[in-house]
Order: structure tokens, then sequence, then C-alpha cells
């Protein structure tokens, strides 16, 4: 079976996702997405022409978020239009569902080189649910408005959902907010880390390869996987899911 191995890593800066208030707010999410994709390519030589596909996450597929996002930000990019590019929705598990289609692609002999990531701009999303709002249309909820699935399986908000799991696993509140603590802990590790390394690495979107054009060697990947781990290590505790032999 082929190797998968992560080249590089990308994310654009975090904002408040309130129209008006982030920094970022004024943007067309097809900016966001764009720019990591321009840094992946300027970053790393990209020749975009050999870029199998790009597998993007965008779970509200409206408006300015709709149309293959993925394959838009990748031609405003500047990418060849040979770069073909496809959005999914698994709703907050997109993102690293795209990486993994990416590494499942490479593995099975079907692509060599594969971008995985998303975009999902909050702020975005406010405006156009006020729109819709003030046009007099109803949210229709998670399951589409399809009354017949509602019956069968009644969704209920997130918020609700962690209640009830919580409940069920026996999760208590000092659980929760340990948890939570720990977090902002390592939030901050990271961003001082950030400060340190302009270049640091960060997960939210991935280039995939095993294309030896875009290797120097055939251990270079092992060696860089070796600092990826050791840096996801000590800011999280946690190993990186490799893909890489």
């Amino acid at each position: 079976m082929p190797e998968a191995y992560i080249i590089d890593a990308v994310r654009t800066p975090r904002g408040i996702g309130k129209p008006g208030k982030g920094a970022l707010s004024h943007l067309h999410p097809q900016h966001l997405a764009a720019a990591v994709l321009k840094a992946l390519k300027d970053r790393n030589d990209l020749k975009t022409e050999e870029v199998n596909d790009i597998i993007w996450s965008t779970s509200t597929q409206k408006g300015k978020q709709g149309g293959d996002l993925g394959r838009m930000a990748a031609l405003d990019a500047g990418y060849d239009v040979r770069a073909s590019g496809v959005t999914l929705d698994r709703f907050c598990g997109g993102g690293i569902t795209s990486v993994n289609l990416a590494a499942a692609t490479i593995m099975s002999g079907m692509e060599d080189l594969v971008i995985g990531g998303g975009t999902e701009m909050m702020s975005y999303t406010q405006t156009i649910a006020a729109e819709e709002a003030n046009a007099g249309i109803k949210p229709m909820g998670i399951g589409s408005g399809n009354m017949r699935l509602m019956m069968k399986h009644p969704q209920s908000h997130q918020g609700v959902c962690g209640d009830a799991i919580a409940a069920m696993e026996g999760i208590s509140r000092a659980d929760v907010d340990a948890l939570g603590f720990d977090s902002q802990q390592k939030a901050k590790r990271a961003r001082l880390r950030k400060a340190a390394s302009p270049r640091a690495w960060s997960p939210s979107i991935m280039t995939m390869a095993r294309s030896r054009s875009t290797m120097r060697s055939s251990r270079a990947p092992t060696r860089r996987w070796r600092a990826l781990q050791a840096s996801r290590r000590a800011l999280t505790g946690l190993p990186i899911s490799i893909w890489a032999a």
C-alpha cells in the first residue's frame, strides 16, 4: 500500500465570528480558503497542475459559502484549472474528514497529491441567518425540514445533546471545567510557540502526497513527522495520527 505523508499545514488567523466586529468578517469565505491555499502553494513551490484534488469541507453551504467553495477558492488562489476540487459536509467533523479522505485516496493509489481542509465563516452564517429571518424564512433545523425524519429521529440542538451525553456518561461539571482549563493552557502554550516560530504547525489544513517530486528524499518526511509529533505532544499531550510508516 502506498504511504501518505503530511507535507505542510496552514491556517488563517482567528477572528471574532460576529458581523461587523470580527477582524475577518468583511472578507468573502472563499478569500479565507484561498489565503491558505496560496500559502501552501508559495511555501512549498507547488506546481498546482500536479494537484490531483482539493477536498474541502463547509457546513453551511449556501450563499457565499455555496457553489463548491473548495474549487472556487483554489481558482481564486491562482491554482491551475486542472486541479479539481470538491466540497463536503459532515458538520463539525468535516475538516478532519477531508484530511482523512485525502490520505485515503493517496494510500489507495488513486491520487498522488491531495489537499484537504475546510472553511466555516461564522460571521457569515449569522449574517445569512438574519437575512433569512428578515425575509420571513424560518430555520428548518438539522433535518432540513424533513418532518418524517424528525418523527423517526428527533435531533436536538448541539448544546442539549452535550448535556444529554454528559448525563448518560457520568461526566460532571467539574470534569468539564477541568478540561476547559487544560484547553486554555494548551492554547496559551501554542500562542507562545507561534510567537517564537511564525511557521508553527497548525492542524486546520493539510497537504498530503506520495509523489516523490515533492520530497527531497524518502527519509525527509519521516524526520519531519518526528518533529511534528514532538510539537503536537508538547502542545496537547496527544500524538498525531500517523499515516506514514
